[in-house]
């Protein structure tokens, strides 16, 4: 019976995704083809259907990039060369058009170097993926909850189980610790683009407030908490404060 629902919940899963592609595949062929034929809006307004309904790939975002790019959206095809990026990190096509996308921009600020634990969290996700570690972690648990009934039922004694119990309990917690902590703090921070040809960073969320500098479209930020409709954020060489919240699209 366990083996039925599993075998149903496997093919609900597996023709819902091959109905969201069904559905949005149309979007995204039309719209690189009329990418290809340098119908610039059209080819967006597709693949902005295909992004709606859910779909991220590394291709729909490029080719979002290269339309906002040809209409001499900057922000936005950073924004979308960034999404990209984030799928495809070692992608040289991305990195290249990234690379020449920010070329175009005002601001050239200094980045602030990364703390060696972020660039270590960093790599232990990318090598070990939050889910699942939580799920391996929470399986040796299971085995552990396994092994101890079955010393204290069956009386099953004996080195290896002690070394079993002791293993599982330790790395199935440090699996579980380290999914949950990469969870509560992220190895990065939450990014947006800036899409406005110019606004001022602000010593507070109001309008009236001091300015603190001026940034420009294309900028990639930090974002931090949001109070009505101001974002607080942090440029790459670390100066903070506050900007309209619709000046921002997030990556």
């Amino acid at each position: 019976m366990t083996r039925l629902r599993t075998l149903i919940l496997t093919l609900t899963i597996s023709c819902s995704a091959m109905a969201q592609q069904e559905t949005v595949l149309p979007h995204f062929d039309s719209g690189t083809a009329l990418l290809v034929d340098g119908q610039f809006s059209g080819a967006l307004e597709e693949l902005e259907q295909a992004e709606a309904l859910g779909w991220e790939s590394t291709e729909l975002y490029y080719n979002m990039a290269l339309a906002h790019h040809r209409l001499d959206d900057l922000g936005q095809s950073i924004r979308y060369l960034e999404k990209a990026r984030a799928l495809s990190p070692e992608d040289p096509k991305i990195l290249h058009s990234l690379s020449v996308a920010s070329s175009h921009r005002i601001d050239t600020f200094s980045e602030l170097p990364k703390p060696f634990w972020r660039s270590a969290q960093a790599w232990a996700v990318r090598t070990i993926p939050i889910f699942p570690a939580f799920w391996m972690g929470f399986l040796l648990y299971l085995v552990l909850i396994g092994l101890v009934i079955g010393t204290y039922i069956r009386y099953v004694e004996g080195p290896w189980v002690r070394r079993a119990r002791f293993s599982s309990s330790v790395v199935g917690g440090a699996l579980i610790l380290y999914a949950f902590t990469s969870s509560v703090w992220p190895p990065s921070d939450e990014r947006a683009v800036v899409l406005t040809n110019q606004v001022s960073l602000l010593e507070q969320a109001d309008p009236d407030a001091a300015q603190v500098l001026a940034v420009h479209e294309g900028l990639v930020v930090k974002k931090g908490s949001q109070v009505s409709e101001w974002t607080f954020i942090q440029i790459p060489n670390g100066v903070k404060g506050w900007v309209p919240s619709n000046s921002l699209g997030d990556i």
